[in-house]
Formats: C-alpha cells, structure tokens, sequence
C-alpha cells in the first residue's frame, strides 16, 4: 500500500505491518522514517537488525536464510536492505519477490535512494508495495521545505523570523542534512530564544573559515588542491563524515541525472548551481561519475563500520578520482 509519510504513525499503530519500502532522494527524511518505523517494531518484539548494502557482486541468500530454524524463542529480526543509486538486479528482484511470496516472521525494510523513475516502477517495488507500505519522499520545496525547517526549529525550541529563515535558506542551499546542522547549532547558541537576521548571521560568522558548500563547489568545479585543503580542515574540526559525503553524493547524482538524460531539467537549485553542473558534466566521463557512485556506497558502509576502511581516506580517495 503507497503511503504519504503523515500516514505512517496510524499505520503501525492500527495495522503492525511487516514489510516496508521507502524511497528518496535525502538521506535525512529516510532516517527520520526508519527511526519511527523502528521504534514500533522494537515494541513488536523485534530485538535484532541485519543491514545490507547492495552492489554489483550482491549475495542474496540471506534472504531465503531468514526464514530458516526459526522456533518459539526465536528472535525477531528486521532485515534492512539499502541501495543507493542502482537497484537489486535480476538474481535481487527474484530473492526479494520470492521472500515476500512465503509467511516470515521478521520484518524487511527497504530504503532506496537516487533510483530513476522507470527502476521505480519494476516489478519488485509493486511486490513490497502489494505485501506492505511504500513511501515514495518527494522533493521539498517552497511551503513544504518550509514546514519541515519550522518542524525542526520547534523540535529544538528555537524560532526564526523570515529574514533568518531566508538566509539559512541560502546558506545551505536546501540541503536538510546541513540545515539540520545549521539549526542544532543555532538552538545550542541561543537555546529557546527566537532567531532574528542578527543571531543567523552570528551563527553564520562562528562557522569555519570553510564549509561544507565550499567543499561541494571546489568538488564540482575540480579544484583540486581547494578541495584537499578544505577536507582536511573539515577533518580536524570534526565535521562529520555522513554531511561531507552527503553533499559529495548529491553533486555525483546530480552529475548522473544530466548524464543520463542531457539535460538538468528537474534538477532544484539557484541558476549558478545548475551552470556549474551542466559545466561539470561536460567535462567528466560518464565512467567516472559511475565509478564514483560505487564509491559513495563503499564509504556509505565504511562510516556505518560495515567494513575497515577508513572514511575519510575513501572521501579523500573519492575526490582524487573525480579530479583526475
């Protein structure tokens, strides 16, 4: 069943479903999902996670596994499996409709980012859709990325006028994670107070001398000794590397989509953002841009302790590569 994300709270409560696939392109909202819908299953009995992180080489019989010993003290266990920018495949889209073709005990969650619309419409979507609830996580903007800023200015007790709201706004470019970083910052600096234009731009003068954004522009322009050295102080200042690989991610998808298509249409952002994509991708081969989507899954799963890489070696990497 397709859902809208302010259906999900009356969901769990009245009908405990099993099955769930959420789909977007911000890893934030998808976090805020996951973290209700695991809040519930918690409370369901299911006391272990299995996550999963799907590539090329994937091997899917986990899931035909889950089932397996299963008696009365059993553990529940919710099987999270994320893929970013590519779907399961051929052997994936069979291992997961013939899970949801059996009775199973535990709960599979699948989050999906950064697919196109016709990956979207395949057939093992319509499977988790017809066997649990599907969200798909449109774009905000305009009133509704408004909402969801107000929302979390509320859930930290800070308010904002609309000269403070337009300049976090332009700040972060519409991006949640670092608006999000922006506004814990901002309730930690003038906690339960109202945000006027002089408090944004204070918060804004009390950040680095380099930000996140910085970084994004010197990555989409390849400038590579820019790029090095903003990391580095990103590093040392302790910015964490979910934000950084983020901003990477969304530039990289971005690249993807023009790639793909030729064109930057549906592409959201001001006019010199969007010019410097279209530059960008003139000047990067398509192999590149999919060598560095592959990468952004490896980090993903390093910073996540997936694996014994070192995340901000990978970033360092992963810029290096794009670069050249």
């Amino acid at each position: 069943m397709k859902i809208s994300e302010t259906q999900l709270d009356a969901k769990l409560l009245k009908e405990e479903p099993n099955v769930f696939i959420i789909l977007g392109e911000e890893p934030i909202r998808i976090q805020e999902l996951t973290e209700q819908i695991y809040a519930s299953l918690e409370l369901r009995g299911f006391n272990s996670k299995d996550s999963y992180l799907v590539t090329s080489k994937m091997d899917w019989s986990f899931l035909s596994k889950s089932g397996e010993n299963m008696d009365l003290f059993s553990n529940k266990t919710v099987i999270e499996i994320k893929m970013i920018n590519q779907g399961p495949g051929n052997k994936g889209s069979k291992a997961l409709k013939d899970y949801l073709s059996q009775d199973n005990e535990n709960a599979l969650v699948v989050l999906v980012e950064g697919l196109d619309k016709k990956t979207k419409s395949s057939a093992w979507v319509k499977a988790l859709e017809s066997k649990g609830l599907m969200i798909e996580l449109q774009p905000l903007k305009g009133k509704s990325l408004y909402n969801w800023i107000i929302n979390k200015s509320d859930e930290l007790k800070i308010q904002m006028n609309k000269d403070a709201y337009d300049l976090l706004l332009e700040k972060t470019e519409g991006n949640l994670m670092a608006t999000s970083q922006e506004l814990k910052k901002l309730s930690l600096l003038f906690p339960e107070e109202e945000i006027s234009l002089k408090k944004m731009e204070q918060s804004i003068s009390n950040s680095s001398s380099y930000s996140i954004f910085d970084f994004s522009k010197a990555f989409l322009n390849k400038e590579k000794s820019k790029c090095l050295k903003i990391l580095e102080q990103l590093r040392i200042e302790g910015t964490p590397e979910t934000l950084i690989l983020w901003s990477v991610a969304r530039e990289v998808n971005n690249l993807y989509k023009i790639k793909l298509s030729g064109s930057s249409k549906g592409i959201w952002g001001p006019s010199f953002y969007i010019s410097s994509l279209e530059k960008s991708s003139k000047n990067t081969e398509k192999e590149i841009i999919e060598l560095c989507i592959k990468k952004i899954a490896t980090i993903d799963s390093s910073i996540k302790g997936q694996n014994m890489n070192k995340p901000w070696m990978e970033i360092k990497d992963l810029t290096l590569k794009f670069i050249s």
